[in-house]
């Protein structure tokens, strides 16, 4: 009897976290099973322990694949161009990512971690270790570039990281509370508004 092919074993895999995080955000960690996860996928419940042991390696699994295909780790290694100012680099590293992010499995990942980190510590641990502080500590690093370089002013490298990620969890919080957010209160643009802040760029909309 063949084994399973790389491809299709890959693909399982990707069909069964699409369904778990599915789940996960359903009906919350505790109360999800293997065998409801199983049925979502549409897969044999053996076929399910094929790949994962329990659910708490399933959603080290969810978090993992997640991780790797998270737009916000995979765009870190684009490269400045020569001459480029750090803000318009900035904006064209960070917006794309914004762009893409909601309707994602990285949208519901994150809006997991604001809802049961606390109850599954497991869950803020890996987000914090694989996903927010190399984030942080990346932007911290190009906003000390951008002080030395003396586009930036006036504000501390960690603190300017911290507030360009704000937006993020403001956004998050709102969607995920009050649902569609109001017109120009999206991430993008809060995004956008929050970097011109930080450069000292930002002029409020004239009030007619």
């Amino acid at each position: 009897m063949r084994s399973p092919s790389p491809h299709k074993t890959e693909l399982t895999r990707s069909e069964i976290v699409t369904a778990a995080v599915a789940e996960f955000m359903e009906v919350g960690i505790a109360k999800a099973t293997m065998d409801k996860i199983a049925k979502r996928a549409n897969l044999a419940k053996g076929t399910l322990y094929l790949h994962f042991a329990s659910k708490e390696e399933l959603l080290q699994g969810a978090l993992e694949v997640t991780f790797a295909e998270s737009a916000l780790t995979t765009g870190l290694q684009m490269q400045r161009n020569a001459g480029e100012s750090m803000h318009d680099y900035l904006v064209r590293r960070v917006i794309p990512s914004m762009e893409r992010f909601h309707g994602t499995v990285r949208a519901d990942l994150a809006r997991l971690v604001l809802g049961e980190a606390k109850r599954f510590p497991v869950l803020g641990q890996f987000y914090y270790e694989k996903i927010y502080a190399p984030w942080h500590e990346h932007f911290e690093t190009l906003f000390q570039q951008a002080l030395d370089e003396g586009e930036l002013q006036g504000i501390p490298a960690a603190t300017a990281a911290m507030l360009m990620g704000s937006p993020f969890w403001v956004y998050l919080a709102n969607d995920s509370i009050q649902g569609p957010v109001k017109p120009g209160c999206g991430l993008v643009e809060l995004t956008r508004a929050q970097l011109e802040a930080i450069f000292g760029r930002y002029r409020a909309p004239q009030l007619k």
